[in-house]
């Protein structure tokens, strides 16, 4: 069960995503642990792409998020970079995450993007790009 937030161990968190789920190693401006009682890693919050307006936002660890969880990368998504925007992109075969997750969090979807995945055009390759505006953000970290 997740317990808390690992803040300061950018690279440590990275690389735990990185081999846990198989991801290709990225730039990113911070990364961010969810962590259990006996300080084991469960979970990622990764924040790529900063240009002084917008952040992309990539998450690993399937049910680590709580609701203190989400409030306290809320406000630190304020404190470090407070983006006009912040951005997801998913799958579009993930629905679990776009209704349960990100609606829900304030996010929108604003569009499709074709072979994001892949170099065929087909539902696996396609994703779903949601934002969530600094006001949604706001709100969310309360």
């Amino acid at each position: 069960m997740p317990n808390g937030l690992l803040l300061g161990e950018d690279r440590k968190v990275a690389e735990w995503a990185y081999s846990t789920f198989k991801v290709y190693p990225m730039f990113y401006d911070r990364a961010v642990g969810i962590v259990s009682e006996d300080g084991n890693i469960h979970g990622a919050f990764l924040f790529q792409s900063f240009n002084g307006v917008n952040v992309d936002l990539s998450y690993y660890g399937p049910n680590t998020l709580t609701p203190g969880i989400v409030r306290a990368i809320a406000k630190m998504v304020l404190a470090e970079f407070n983006p006009a925007r912040l951005t997801v992109v998913t799958s579009k075969r993930n629905k679990f995450i776009h209704k349960r997750s990100l609606e829900r969090l304030g996010f929108k979807l604003e569009g499709t993007q074709r072979r994001f995945y892949g170099y065929e055009d087909t539902q696996r390759n396609t994703a779903l790009r949601f934002v969530a505006f600094n006001e949604d953000i706001r709100k969310v970290a309360g």
